[in-house]
């Protein structure tokens, strides 16, 4: 095992999974997932305090901003309404926080505003329309089938086995509840047909971003999957290795990580979900600026999950 760096690392996690950490037997996937961070950064770090956040708040901000940790290692509070806020709130206070800023973030978890900015920039997203509550567009551009997502939550959330629909009708019906349930608008994209990935980068030194893994999402239905939030009926998925991967299709995920990231201004680790379709097109369904990491994700752990917390440690640090 390397040295450990002689570091003070506070570690926030959402506080409901704060007990089950300390227990050294968490249950559910988020809780598994931050334990394995906790328990990497104390094999690289001299001292690790774990710290629990509730809707953008620390028990302790005041306590936390005095004990100065070198770097704050965010886990807290991924795509929810009040991330970007708490971490301006961290930035505020002068702490070093791993991963992106809170402009980045913001902007990151609103796939309307961010898609538009990587359409300029030349990369690929899906064709979209935005559905803001209470009104119905015209989908004319669209050919069914289509997805209908919320615009402001991360990854999969607010995605059901009916959110892939075929008719203006059923758009609005998936738009109506997305409206009731989290107050926001919502998107509907074509549907890509393809493979979907999962990329995560790290910037290292000089700023270039590299690819730490990469994951595929393997589905009952083939192309025709998607991952739902509650991941049921229609599909069975685990994130698998894709050794296939050609080595120029890597290359040119990276470069489209690498392009994403500068603009929206990411810093220190991220991750892309992405489909190639049948022609080896790559599109971009969505930047994750404060992503899931766990041990045993080959996202994260293809090069060795330390090796992975350790560079993304010493990321915050060059900020």
């Amino acid at each position: 095992m390397r040295h450990r760096k002689k570091l003070f690392v506070v570690c926030a996690v959402d506080a409901d999974v704060v007990g089950q950490i300390r227990s050294g037997h968490p249950r559910w996937n988020r809780a598994r997932w931050d334990a394995s961070v906790y328990d990497a950064l104390r094999r690289i770090c001299t001292r690790v305090e774990l710290m629990g956040v509730e809707d953008g708040r620390l028990a302790d901000l005041a306590g936390l901003e005095a004990s100065r940790p070198q770097v704050v290692f965010n886990l807290a509070l991924s795509a929810l309404p009040s991330e970007a806020a708490f971490i301006g709130c961290l930035e505020f206070a002068g702490l070093r926080v791993t991963g992106s800023g809170m402009l980045a973030m913001a902007l990151a978890n609103d796939k309307i505003r961010s898609r538009r900015l990587l359409a300029a920039a030349g990369v690929r997203v899906p064709r979209f329309v935005a559905l803001p509550p209470g009104v119905s567009p015209s989908l004319a551009d669209l050919t069914p089938p289509v997805i209908v997502k919320p615009a402001f939550q991360g990854s999969s959330f607010g995605i059901a086995r009916d959110s892939v629909v075929m008719t203006h009708a059923a758009v609005l019906d998936r738009a109506r509840r997305i409206w009731k349930r989290f107050g926001e608008p919502a998107v509907c994209d074509e549907f890509i047909h393809g493979r979907e990935f999962r990329a995560g980068l790290i910037e290292g030194r000089g700023g270039a971003f590299t690819i730490a893994g990469l994951g595929e999402w393997s589905f009952r239905e083939a192309e025709r999957g998607f991952r739902t939030e509650r991941r049921r009926s229609n599909q069975r998925m685990q994130r698998k290795d894709p050794a296939q991967l050609p080595a120029a299709l890597r290359t040119e995920i990276a470069a489209i990580g690498r392009t994403a990231f500068a603009t929206l201004g990411i810093r220190g680790y991220a991750s892309l979900d992405l489909r190639v379709d049948q022609f080896g097109r790559v599109t971009v369904l969505e930047v994750n600026a404060n992503p899931g990491l766990s041990g045993d994700s080959p996202v994260w752990a293809a090069r060795g999950f330390d090796l992975t917390i350790r560079q993304i440690v010493d990321a915050a640090l060059r900020v």
